[in-house]
């Protein structure tokens, strides 16, 4: 009768959180059955990139080796802590495809308790805690994050708890041991988490410096910028760059030898990056008008919920100015969780005492404002979500449609071969090649190209002969900006998927890179025809549709002889 008693009270005082992760967790089970029904069996993430990851934790565990192949030390993460767990999960039960879903899962889930545990504490009606509760799950969105396989749920956790803990300490005149002690502990974490936790790191230490505690904001950010000084000095010691290849080549660096490049990257601004993204532009204004509106009641910024809307908004800035969002929600999601969690508790503070009754004339304006706050911010945020949850299922069809066959077709017909590709993931995940990356993730020749704005045909064609590639695998309109795929490659099929919402195309393209290997190249693809699903388009000269399926054992035989 207690037990019982017990499990009632909990369920009464904690209804909000108990019925969030009810709804997040079957969401994600749903998704989870979708994707594998439509994907004949098998789970597949919803990107590419995830593979990256795996592919450098499998070889770290398995060959002592950071880098997309076995073959040697590539700088193609941007995500040190993710890429180190997955590593040791590798060491210790060897690679698998589960563990990006299950640690997402996981850290999800810490997401959800660590809002609902903080708006707690604000003391906020359950009914509003349950509200902001599904917004942080499906705006951020955990659920699509989850079967992304990457570490942007993980940097969410920290960065939550980093600004909530930093406004702590800011606001009072002398935080305890324990607080400064966890604070320094989470800033390793942070910018391990992601390059972008940088932003975050600095516009605290700078609080902290106008605050006047330069020896603790020097500290702090001495211990935050360690790992990344760490990682950079290895990275040199191999010839490569400081900062990782993704950083350079997907973030907003200025080119400060370039009065072109500082002038391209001035017209790159925040402001017009979040123009174009509605759901972040008002949350920024949500939290400014909140900041301004409590400002003028009280004049006096160091309280601990006017730190945290400051931090938000600076390093939201910071990110739109010299970082990406988008590319399925990823980017932004920190910033996103972030900004509903602080503008939801500065709203509440905003409100009139809940003790009150009954409406003050006074107070309309007040109220209205208020509506019209919230209708805006959540307006594009509940659009987001609702997209995520459709287009989930169909990005991972894409991915297993695209990259995990053409990572299936490498494993069967070209381990330890050399091929050139531009995407790299599942590739170096499922087989063993050695892979030359023409986007630049994995290849350091072709990064320095790009950065030197000297990438063209002809480097592609020289890399290609020097690292001696025997097929690439390429979307064609990639390429049309550095002047097309080399002519003397011989272009021997396609594979066109349908309904794409996150490949880098509908259409991947085969090239025989060595004339020598025309016959191997359409024998191979010939044989694999009958394993593609049926929705996937073939075409080019491997394809005789009159003889595919006839030919099919005929073709596994000689490949077999020859291998």
């Amino acid at each position: 009768m207690r037990k019982h008693l017990k499990l009632l009270s909990i369920v009464k005082t904690h209804w909000p959180l108990i019925i969030t992760l009810a709804l997040f967790w079957s969401t994600v089970a749903i998704l989870l059955a979708i994707s594998i029904q439509r994907n004949e069996g098998h789970f597949t993430y919803v990107l590419d990139d995830p593979y990256i990851h795996m592919a450098i934790a499998k070889n770290l565990a398995q060959y002592g080796t950071w880098g997309i192949d076995k073959y040697g030390f590539t700088s193609s993460s941007s995500s040190l802590l993710w890429t180190l767990i997955l590593s040791l999960i590798y060491f210790l039960f060897g690679p698998n495809i589960a563990s990006p879903l299950i640690l997402n899962f996981l850290f999800g889930t810490l997401v959800v308790v660590l809002v609902y545990t903080l708006l707690r504490k604000y003391k906020l009606h359950p009914c509003l805690i349950l509200i902001i509760l599904l917004l942080v799950v499906f705006s951020s969105p955990l659920p699509s994050l989850i079967f992304c396989g990457q570490e942007h749920i993980l940097h969410a956790l920290i960065a939550i708890i980093f600004v909530y803990l930093s406004a702590k300490i800011l606001s009072i005149k002398k935080a305890t041991p324990l607080e400064y002690s966890l604070l320094l502990l989470l800033a390793p974490l942070l910018s391990m988490a992601r390059y972008e936790g940088l932003f975050l790191l600095l516009v605290v230490c700078v609080l902290l410096v106008i605050k006047r505690r330069l020896l603790y904001s020097l500290l702090l950010a001495g211990v935050g910028l360690l790992p990344i000084l760490g990682y950079g000095i290895i990275s040199i010691s191999n010839g490569w760059y400081f900062l990782p290849n993704p950083v350079l080549l997907k973030g907003n660096i200025p080119d400060l030898f370039s009065l072109m490049g500082i002038i391209r990257f001035l017209g790159y601004s925040s402001c017009e990056q979040m123009l174009r993204n509605p759901h972040i532009l008002f949350l920024v204004l949500a939290a400014l008008v909140l900041f301004f509106f409590q400002y003028s009641k009280q004049n006096d910024i160091w309280k601990d919920l006017r730190i945290m809307i400051i931090i938000f908004v600076a390093t939201t800035l910071l990110h739109m100015q010299f970082a990406r969002i988008g590319w399925f929600y990823r980017y932004e999601a920190y910033l996103i969780a972030l900004g509903i969690f602080v503008i939801s508790v500065a709203i509440w503070e905003a409100l009139p005492a809940r003790t009150s009754v009954g409406f003050e004339r006074t107070l309309i304006p007040k109220y209205v404002a208020m509506v019209i706050l919230i209708v805006l911010a959540c307006s594009p945020l509940i659009k987001r979500a609702r997209l995520s949850l459709m287009e989930t299922p169909q990005a991972a069809s894409n991915i297993y449609q695209q990259q995990y066959q053409i990572a299936k077709f490498l494993q069967r017909f070209y381990q330890g071969s050399s091929i050139a590709a531009n995407d790299i993931g599942a590739i170096n995940y499922f087989a063993d090649i050695q892979c030359l990356d023409l986007f630049g993730i994995g290849s350091l020749e072709i990064a320095k190209a790009k950065l030197k704005r000297a990438y063209d045909t002809e480097k592609m064609y020289k890399l290609a002969h020097q690292k001696k590639v025997a097929a690439c695998i390429v979307y064609d309109h990639w390429f049309d900006v550095y002047g097309g795929i080399p002519s003397q490659w011989i272009k021997v099929g396609q594979w066109k998927i349908s309904n794409n919402v996150v490949c880098g195309g509908d259409t991947v393209s085969f090239y025989a890179v060595d004339p020598n290997e025309q016959n191997r190249l359409c024998d191979s693809l010939r044989h694999f025809s009958q394993n593609l699903p049926q929705n996937v388009a073939q075409e080019g000269k491997y394809v005789n549709t009159k003889e595919v399926l006839s030919n099919a054992k005929v073709q596994s035989s000689r490949i077999e002889n020859r291998s």
